[in-house]
C-alpha cells in the first residue's frame, strides 16, 4: 500500500514543550512504520526562533502575525500532503481560548486529524463550540483515553463514530530497568522519588516538598528529585520566581539534603537514565482536567510505582492496581502513598508489573502504526467524499464501491 504523507501542525523541537516531543516522537514512529521519512512539520512558533530549523519542518507560524494560519493552510492545500495532523490544546493558539486554528480548519481542504490534548471537563460556551466544530471538520477525532471519549460524546455532542482513541506513546524500554547510572547521578544509598517535566505553578509540587519532613522521618534516605528547567512561556513572564519559591520552601522545612532541584532539559537518553535509577514517581497535580499526560505515561513504562493526584488521565491508567491515587492538595496522603511503596516491596513489585503490561501497547511503535492506519483511512474517505461529490455535480450516477469507506 502507498503510506499517507502526513504534515503536522504543532509545536516542535527545538521548542522546549511536551507537545513538541510528542508530536517529533509521533512523527519518528510513522516514519518507521512506513518505512521511509513521510511526515513534515508546520512549526509553531512560541519561545525558540524556529528559523533555522531543519529537517521535517517546511514551514513556521508565527503566532504575533495576523493571518498566519489562513497562510498556513495555503501552504497545506498547495503542498504533496495527504492528510493534516492537527494537535490541539488550549493555550498553543492565539485569539480567546485559541480561536485563531478556526481559521486554519476553515480554509483547509486537506482532510483533517485532531488530536485533543486538552478538554475542560465543565466549559465555557466558546471552548464547548470550538471543540465542537474541530471535531466536526475533522475527518477523525483522536483522544488518548476512554474517559475523554466519553467527555467528547457526553459534555461536547460529538459522535462517538467519529472518535478514536489511541493512547499516548512512550519509549520502548525493558521491564528489567538499567540502574548503572545511579552511581554517576549521585544517587547511590538513596530511596529515590521523582517528578519531572517543565516547571510551572499548576503541578502542585509544593504539595509533594510539604511531604518529604514525614517521607523523611520514617526513610531518612529518601532524596525527591524534581527534574526539569522552568517553562519557558513562565520563565519569559515571570523569570525563575516560582522555582525559587520551591527552593525557598524546601529550606523553610529543613528539607534541602533530600530535595534535588535538576535544573536541566534532559536528552531522552538521560531522561530514561534517571527514571530508570528512580523508585518512586510522583504527579501532584492539582487540576482535575488533564486528559493526557507524557510524564505519566514515560513513568508507568519506566518506574512503573506511581502516586498521583486523581485527574483524568491518571484515573484511567492507573486504575486495577496500575499505581496509587490520593486527593487532591493533601500532603499527608502523599506521604502515606510514598510510604506505603517503602514498607511494602512486593507493592512496589506487583505495581510494576501491572503498569508495564498496560504500557507495552504503547510503546511508539504501536502508536504509530495506529496513527498510520487513522491517516489512510482518513485520505481514503476524504477521496471518496470528493468522488461522490464530483459524481453529483456532473449529474452521474453515485460511484460503485464494494462498501462504503467507514470513519475511523
Amino acid at each position: 500500500m502507498n503510506r499517507v504523507c502526513p504534515v503536522f501542525v504543532s509545536t516542535y523541537p527545538p521548542e522546549q514543550c511536551g507537545l513538541a516531543t510528542f508530536t517529533k516522537d509521533s512523527a519518528d514512529a510513522i516514519d518507521l512504520v512506513a518505512g521511509r521519512p513521510v511526515s513534515s512539520v508546520i512549526a509553531i512558533e512560541k519561545t525558540r526562533s524556529l528559523s533555522g530549523a531543519r529537517g521535517r519542518i517546511v514551514h513556521v507560524i508565527d503566532n504575533s502575525q495576523r493571518g498566519s494560519y489562513g497562510e498556513a493552510a495555503r501552504i497545506v492545500n498547495e503542498g504533496p500532503w495527504d492528510v493534516v495532523s492537527l494537535q490541539h490544546e488550549f493555550g498553543l493558539y492565539p485569539g480567546e481560548w485559541g480561536a485563531e486554528v478556526l481559521q486554519f480548519v476553515r480554509q483547509c481542504k486537506k482532510p483533517l486529524v485532531t488530536t485533543l490534548h486538552t478538554l475542560p471537563s465543565h466549559p465555557a460556551e466558546l471552548p464547548r463550540g470550538l471543540i465542537r466544530e474541530l471535531a466536526a471538520r475533522s475527518e477523525t477525532t483522536i483522544v488518548m483515553t476512554k474517559v475523554a471519549e466519553t467527555l467528547l460524546r457526553s459534555v461536547y455532542g460529538v459522535s462517538s463514530a467519529a472518535v478514536r482513541i489511541i493512547p499516548h506513546g512512550v519509549p520502548t524500554v525493558p521491564f528489567q530497568r538499567d540502574r548503572s547510572r545511579r552511581e554517576e547521578l549521585g544517587l547511590a544509598g538513596h530511596r529515590v522519588l521523582c517528578t519531572f517535566g517543565l516547571i510551572n505553578p499548576g503541578k502542585g509540587l509544593e504539595s509533594m516538598i510539604r511531604a518529604m519532613p514525614a517521607i523523611v522521618a520514617e526513610c531518612p534516605e529518601a532524596i525527591y528529585c524534581i527534574v526539569g528547567v522552568t517553562h519557558p512561556q513562565v520563565k519569559r513572564q515571570s523569570g525563575e520566581i516560582y522555582r525559587e519559591q520551591l527552593v525557598e520552601l524546601a529550606q523553610s522545612l529543613g528539607m534541602s539534603n533530600n530535595i534535588r532541584f535538576v535544573n536541566e532539559y534532559l536528552s531522552l537518553p538521560e531522561l530514561i537514565g534517571y527514571l530508570q535509577s528512580c523508585d518512586i514517581f510522583v504527579t501532584p497535580y492539582p487540576g482535575k482536567d488533564q486528559i493526557a499526560s507524557g510524564t505519566m505515561a514515560y513513568a508507568m513504562a519506566a518506574v512503573g510505582a506511581v502516586v498521583s493526584t486523581p485527574y483524568l488521565y491518571a484515573q484511567e491508567v492507573l486504575a486495577a492496581g496500575r499505581g496509587l491515587i490520593v486527593p487532591f492538595s493533601s500532603d499527608s496522603a502523599l506521604s502515606e502513598a510514598v510510604l506505603r511503596y517503602i514498607v511494602e516491596p512486593e507493592l512496589i513489585e506487583s505495581t510494576r508489573r501491572l503498569a508495564y503490561r498496560y504500557t507495552q501497547s504503547m510503546f511508539w511503535p504501536h502508536v504509530g502504526r495506529q496513527y498510520l492506519q487513522v491517516f489512510e483511512g482518513a485520505s481514503v474517505l476524504a477521496e471518496f467524499s470528493r468522488s461522490k461529490a464530483r459524481m453529483i455535480a456532473s449529474g452521474g450516477n453515485r460511484p460503485q464501491t464494494a462498501a462504503t469507506p467507514a470513519r475511523q
